[in-house]
């Protein structure tokens, strides 16, 4: 459970420092310095966080048990749910704002095994994707 929090700490805090970093940087658009392998990244990645998103709000409907997400409390509506994962979804976006393509892939990477960890667990427990947000 440490680990978890510790992951999503890191991961929270690594979206911020891309959103601080590209607003403080005047580098070029970054579909022109984008790679095959950033925009897989970058689309997986976004793509966990939607299966998640749809996975979380099956979840609260149901009146699951306690979140995980220390960000959003213990008991979220679905509403705060829905701007939490928005305000995640454009962060996990501009990250490719980031020029050091080293550290770029780093963040989508962990973005993806947080996400997909929290998408088995959810499914694991009985969740479904709940496309009615």
């Amino acid at each position: 459970m440490r680990l978890a929090r510790l992951a999503l700490f890191v991961v929270a805090g690594s979206q911020l420092y891309a959103a601080a970093g590209s607003a403080q940087s005047q580098c070029s658009a970054p579909s022109r310095r984008l790679t095959g392998t950033d925009y897989a990244l970058l689309g997986t990645s976004t793509t966990l966080l939607a299966a998640d998103w749809l996975t979380s709000v099956d979840a609260i409907r149901r009146g699951r048990n306690p979140e995980t997400n220390v960000l959003i409390g213990p008991h979220p509506s679905v509403g705060r749910l829905n701007t939490y994962m928005a305000l995640t979804a454009i962060a996990n976006l501009s990250v490719g704002r980031i020029s050091k393509s080293s550290l770029r892939r780093a963040v989508w990477v962990v973005v993806s095994a947080v996400e997909a960890r929290a998408i088995l667990r959810n499914l694991s427990i009985g969740y479904h994707l709940n496309f009615r947000i």
